[in-house]
């Protein structure tokens, strides 16, 4: 069976292109067919397919009934009579007349034309009412074919089609970018540093093959009346990093919404950065308004939370640094004198509130399977009590921690206090970071039976990371509709190579949870670099130099991003940046939409930007924290996996260039990443 693109006909096709589809789809396993979307542009060959060895067969489809056939020599005379138009053009005259447009606007993009043939087919008509068609001077350039053809022609038959030569890679492009322009990525997307481009008229790149079948299954939305047997259709894709899930997410994006523009779409993710990226993002896909674009809502799950937030309640989250206070006086009360640590108790309440538990029996009841750190029955009793204890101080001053904002609303939506408005379509990125209660509330916002919920996730990261699944977490089946991207186009192989042989020497048992990336046509790239001082103050003053020099060799701002370990320094660096470039030239994502700065921030908040240059600055203050004789070994080994995938995460932020900086003696890990060769070191 051919692979399609798309997997099925979308929206309102004809009969006729609905036939041809299916014939098509029995061709060979290794030929690719695509059938014309049409949300640009309407007049194009219907079906483009390419066999084995990269042949170009375009096709038209015609709609003509034998009526029009058998009286195509009268239409033929009125034609000359009164001139053609519209009602009087003999069948196939108009479908040549496209063939021989798009052959010439791919011939002046440098396709050759011996690897390009036409047909137009005619499902309706027999081999006889085609010739009399032939038999009215239309001067056909193309073979005709009737519908026997469909009935009974072998693979054979349509390799005769074919012309005797094969495209290049660079007519490949060009044809797939004209006849599927949905799949062309802008430049700007992808995190290299162009020093200029060689091959003119095609600036820009394109999905691959992959990507793009994820992008085009399951598209047709149906209508009202189209009822599904289970609650909503739900799509899952993971992915190395860089592979490109967010590149899918907002193409998918576009293409539904110009296939669909009355549906209602819904974008979400965990943190402000990149929802900011992603409508950025999304306007440069979309140059010209889309129709109907206030159909398109986007918020990080936190700010749908406050846009829904009812009038009459307060909306008052504690800041972190008095959260952690908090916790720390509860800890001290109720836990210093057991061995649970503080950072085990704030884990523990974390997750407890993420499942929405609230009573004692449930608590002792609930599997902590992936928790990362055993309790015994008696510490799992004196755990629920400090986190009874920590609640009631949150009542009492008449506030509570971000935690709490998701159960509030989902407390609300199940007793009918706040009804949110429901969505056709939900894309999820990062889901990996969504928590139970978090995808309780998504769950409620999709239409049911009708509605359509994308998720784009990394497997190493989050609650995926621990192996639990879909429906364990999210309460969601994901088998048979779940996708893997296993190309990274962002980074490069020295900088993933580097970051996989860390991930794997430091948490050998998680090995599994890392895609295995596909390494063909990766660029190969310079080893990650790693700088070493000997005070903070020092640091900080060869990143502002690195910066300066980069900035003054032509290097656009917007194309550095900057990660650090922690916050402390975060305002430091960027006023140091400022002073030396001058003022707003470095700023916090978080807090103004992507433009031509360069981007400061943490790596928790950094989690799905990306740049062509990054810097992952502080990285000894990690591992710092993992020596603390506070821990336990159970709550040392879960820190050294989260910030294993943390740096991982970081360190594949980078498309060319990726520099470390560490304080102080280096560790173990480092040392072995700069004997294999992987990590320069200065």
């Amino acid at each position: 069976m051919a692979r399609m693109f798309p997997d099925k006909p979308v929206g309102s096709v004809t009969p006729e292109v609905a036939r041809v589809f299916r014939t098509l789809k029995r061709l060979p396993d290794d030929w690719h067919v695509w059938h014309h979307l049409m949300p640009w542009e309407q007049e194009a060959p219907d079906f483009l397919v390419l066999d084995a060895q990269d042949r170009a067969l375009l096709l038209k489809v015609s709609r003509a009934t034998p009526q029009q056939a058998r009286q195509s020599p009268q239409l033929q005379m009125f034609g000359l009579e009164a001139g053609v138009n519209a009602e009087t053009t003999v069948p196939g005259e108009a479908e040549e007349q496209i063939l021989e447009a798009f052959l010439a606007q791919v011939g002046r993009e440098g396709v050759s034309h011996k690897a390009m043939t036409g047909a137009v087919i005619f499902p309706n008509l027999v081999r006889r009412d085609v010739r009399v068609i032939q038999q009215v001077e239309v001067g056909s350039k193309h073979p005709w074919l009737g519908k026997e053809w469909l009935d009974s022609k072998g693979t054979s038959s349509w390799i005769d089609l074919f012309a005797r030569t094969s495209l290049g890679g660079r007519e490949l492009r060009v044809l797939r970018a004209q006849f599927t322009p949905e799949v062309v990525v802008p430049a700007s997307f992808v995190p290299r540093i162009r020093r200029r481009n060689i091959e003119a008229g095609l600036g820009e790149y394109l999905l691959d093959y992959n990507q793009e079948y994820i992008l085009k299954t399951d598209l047709d939305l149906g209508v009202e009346g189209d009822r599904l047997s289970r609650d909503f259709r739900i799509q899952v894709v993971n992915g190395v990093a860089g592979s490109g899930k967010t590149l899918v997410l907002l193409y998918r994006l576009r293409l539904l919404h110009e296939l669909f523009p009355d549906k209602r779409f819904l974008v979400l993710t965990h943190n402000r950065p990149l929802i900011r990226d992603m409508r950025v993002r999304f306007r440069l896909l979309t140059p010209s308004p889309p129709k109907n674009s206030r159909q398109i809502h986007w918020y990080t799950f936190m700010g749908w939370c406050r846009g829904n937030w009812p009038r009459r309640e307060p909306y008052n989250p504690l800041p972190m640094w008095k959260r952690d206070s908090l916790v720390h006086a509860v800890w001290a009360d109720h836990l210093a004198d057991s061995n649970v640590t503080q950072g085990m108790f704030k884990s523990e309440l974390e997750w407890v509130k993420d499942n929405v538990i609230t009573t004692k029996g449930e608590y002792l009841e609930t599997s902590r399977r992936g928790r990362g750190f055993r309790l015994t029955q008696e510490q799992r009793e004196q755990m629920f009590t400090a986190v009874q204890a920590y609640q009631r101080r949150l009542i009492s001053s008449d506030t509570m921690d971000w935690w709490d904002v998701p159960r509030r609303m989902w407390h609300w939506i199940e007793q009918g206090e706040v009804k949110p408005a429901q969505y056709d379509v939900i894309l999820v990125d990062e889901a990996q970071f969504f928590a139970p209660i978090w995808f309780d509330i998504v769950r409620c916002l999709v239409l049911p039976e009708v509605g359509y919920l994308f998720l784009a996730a990394d497997p190493t990261q989050g609650f995926l990371h621990r192996g639990e699944s879909w429906k364990s977490i999210a309460g969601l089946e994901v088998r048979g509709h779940s996708h893997q991207l296993r190309r990274s186009y962002r980074t490069t192989q020295a900088i993933l190579s580097c970051a996989m042989t860390f991930y794997r020497q430091r948490v050998p048992e998680d090995t599994d949870n890392l895609l295995l990336p596909d390494w063909t046509g990766m660029q190969e790239g310079k080893s990650p670099l790693l700088l070493r001082f000997g005070s903070p103050q020092d640091e900080r003053a060869r990143i502002v130099n690195e910066i300066v020099r980069a900035v003054e060799q032509g290097v656009p701002l917007r194309h550095i991003l900057v990660l650090l370990t922690s916050a402390k320094g975060e305002n430091a660096l960027r006023e140091a940046l400022n002073h030396r470039l001058g003022e707003g030239t470095a700023r916090d994502p978080k807090d103004i939409l992507p433009s031509d700065f360069i981007r400061v921030t943490t790596i928790n908040a950094g989690t799905g930007l990306e740049g062509p240059i990054v810097i992952v600055a502080g990285i000894h203050e990690i591992f710092d924290g993992e020596g603390s004789l506070r821990l336990s070994e159970g709550e040392r080994a879960e820190l050294v996996r989260e910030n294993t995938r943390k740096l991982y995460m970081a360190f594949t932020r980078a498309g060319q260039r990726l520099i470390l900086t560490h304080v102080g003696d280096l560790p173990a890990s480092l040392k072995d990443l700069a004997r294999r060769g992987l990590l320069v070191v200065e």
